[in-house]
């Protein structure tokens, strides 16, 4: 894993937002397979800003698309509010 792209302090500031965020939605899940699911999609966002590339992780076999969907889609959505110009990782090829 090697960073791309210079840190800056506009992105650790961004960072701290989303992560204070992402951390909290997280915590609400309660299923498992879903919380650990939303624990390690939101690392590969965090990565992704800093310039580090994640392979995507397989979703556990319990894990329904419609569940993965739904957080995918709630942290690319916190995502993309503090790095707008950023790309979000669900939508790459």
């Amino acid at each position: 894993m090697r960073s791309t792209e210079p840190f800056s302090a506009e992105v650790g500031v961004a960072l701290l937002g989303f992560n204070e965020e992402a951390v909290l939605y997280c915590q609400g899940i309660s299923a498992a397979d879903s919380h650990e699911y939303a624990m390690e999609y939101a690392r590969i966002l965090q990565g992704r800003a800093k310039g580090i590339e994640f392979e995507r992780t397989r979703p556990s076999v319990r894990l329904f698309e419609p569940d993965r969907n739904l957080i995918e889609g709630k942290l690319d959505k916190m995502y993309r509010k503090y790095f707008p110009t950023y790309r979000v990782p669900s939508k790459l090829p």
